[in-house]
C-alpha cells in the first residue's frame, strides 16, 4: 500500500490529492463546493496507478487482457474489467490490454490510428506498452498461457499470461471479489464485506474512466453542437432511463416511475434540488416525448429538462447493436460519454441499477465527482440499495 495521510482514508473530497490526468480536473463549475468521496478513493487511486505506472517495465509480469468482446456493451466492458484488474492486482501482475483494432467500438473513424480501447478514448491503463513487454514483436493471443481463474496451477513463473472478458467476467467468486490488498483498509470502513466489490467496481471504474485531451476536446465540441453549449444548473436531477431490449435482463420501469422519484428527490431534499430541473439520458426516444410533456403527471409546477440531440430509437424490437451500426459505434461511444459528463454534473440522482450505465453514473459521482454524499434513489430498490447487481 502506497504511503498516504490518514486523512485521506475518509470521504472529504480532495481533488487536488488524485494522482495525474484524472476526470476531476473536468468539474471546476463556479459553484462546486467540498463533497464527498466514497470512503478510500485516494488510497486506493494511488494505489492502482502506482501498480499500473512503474518506473521500469522490464522486471514485471503481465496480465495481458483482451476487453472487448462480441457485442458488449460499454458499462459492461468497464465493469469486466474491473474483474481483470482485480485478478492483476491479486496476481501482482499488471494490467495491459491487447491490441483490437478491428473490434466494433474501434472500428470508426475516430480510432482509427489506435489499436486498444485506451489509447482510443482514455488515458493509458499502464505505462508498459503491449509491445514492449512482449520486446517490441507483439505475439498472437493463441499462444499466451490463460489465467488460471480458480487458482490451482502455480503461474508465478509465467512473465505473461492472458484472460478474455468472455470468460474472466463469468466466474462470480472473481465478479463479487476486491482486491486482497485492499482487505485491510475496507475493515475500517464499517461497509459490509458483501458490499465490498461494489467498493472495488466503483474505485476501478474510476481509474479506468479518465478521458485523453482529445476525447476532452471531442466533448466540448459535441457540448456545444448536441447541448447547444448549455450548462447543468445547481440544483438539476440526471435521471437515466434505460428500456429498449433491456426487459429481457430486467423488468422494466415505467416513465412514470421515474418521475415520481424525482418529485420525491425534489420535495425530500429541497436545500440540494433548489430548481425543477432535469437532465434526461436514454436511448428512448419515447422516454424522451413523454418527459416533453411532464406537466400531464406533475404534482407540482412544470419540470424543465433537457437532454442531448443524440439519436435515439423507440422500437423495443431492435437489438441497440443494430442501432449502433447504423450511427457508428465509436460516434455512440462518445455521445455515451457526453451524456456521463453532464450527468456527473447534476446533484442528484434517478436510476435503475440493472443497468450497467447507471451503475457507472453512481460510482463516477461517488468517487471522482465528489457527491457520494447527494441523494441518489433507484427505481426498483428505493432509497437503500442493497442489491448491486452485477
Amino acid at each position: 500500500m502506497s504511503s498516504i495521510g490518514d486523512e485521506q482514508v475518509g470521504t472529504k473530497c480532495a481533488s487536488e490529492s488524485f494522482p495525474p490526468k484524472y476526470w476531476i480536473g473536468r468539474f471546476n463549475e463556479p459553484r462546486k463546493a467540498i463533497g464527498k468521496q466514497m470512503f478510500g478513493t485516494i488510497v486506493a487511486q494511488h494505489e492502482i496507478w502506482r501498480h499500473q505506472n512503474p518506473s521500469r517495465c522490464d522486471n514485471k509480469k503481465f496480465l495481458l487482457y483482451v476487453m472487448l468482446g462480441w457485442a458488449n456493451g460499454i458499462g459492461s466492458t468497464l465493469h469486466v474489467a474491473t474483474v481483470a484488474l482485480r485478478a492483476a492486482l491479486d496476481t501482482d501482475r499488471i494490467l495491459v490490454l491487447y491490441p483490437t483494432p478491428n473490434h466494433l467500438w474501434m472500428n470508426g473513424s475516430y480510432c482509427k490510428d489506435f489499436n486498444t480501447l485506451d489509447e482510443c478514448y482514455f488515458e493509458p491503463f499502464t505505462s508498459c506498452s503491449v509491445y514492449e513487454i512482449f520486446g517490441g514483436k507483439l505475439e498472437a493471443c493463441d499462444s499466451i498461457p490463460d489465467i488460471d481463474i480458480w487458482g490451482v496451477n502455480d503461474q508465478s513463473h509465467l512473465k505473461i499470461i492472458k484472460a478474455h472478458v468472455n470468460t474472466i467476467g463469468s466466474y462470480w467468486h472473481m465478479k463479487a471479489g476486491t482486491p486482497y490488498r485492499f482487505h485491510e483498509l475496507l475493515l475500517k470502513s464499517g461497509m459490509h464485506e458483501d458490499n465490498w466489490y461494489h467498493w472495488w467496481r466503483a474505485q476501478a471504474v474510476a481509474y479506468f474512466v479518465r478521458p485523453n485531451v482529445r476525447t476532452l476536446h471531442e466533448l466540448d465540441s459535441r457540448r456545444q453542437y448536441l447541448f447547444e453549449n448549455k450548462s447543468i444548473k445547481a440544483g438539476t436531477i440526471s435521471v437515466h432511463i434505460r428500456h429498449n431490449d433491456k426487459w429481457k435482463e430486467s423488468p422494466p420501469a415505467a416513465d412514470t416511475n421515474y418521475l415520481r422519484l424525482a418529485e420525491e428527490v425534489a420535495k425530500k431534499f429541497p436545500d440540494i434540488v433548489t430548481i425543477r430541473n432535469i437532465f434526461l439520458s436514454t436511448d428512448d426516444a419515447d422516454s424522451i416525448s413523454f418527459f416533453q410533456n411532464v406537466t400531464l403527471w406533475s404534482n407540482e409546477t412544470k419540470w424543465n429538462v433537457v437532454w442531448t440531440n443524440v439519436s435515439h430509437f423507440s422500437d423495443s424490437a431492435i437489438n441497440p447493436m443494430q442501432f449502433k451500426n447504423t450511427i457508428g459505434w465509436t460516434e455512440e461511444f462518445l455521445n455515451s460519454l457526453l451524456n456521463l459528463e453532464l450527468a456527473l454534473e447534476c446533484d442528484a440522482f434517478v436510476g435503475i441499477y440493472t443497468s450497467n450505465w447507471n451503475r457507472l453514473i453512481d460510482e463516477l459521482r461517488s468517487t471522482i465527482r465528489c457527491k457520494a454524499h447527494l441523494p441518489y434513489v433507484d427505481v426498483f430498490q428505493g432509497w437503500s440499495l442493497s442489491n448491486f447487481d452485477w
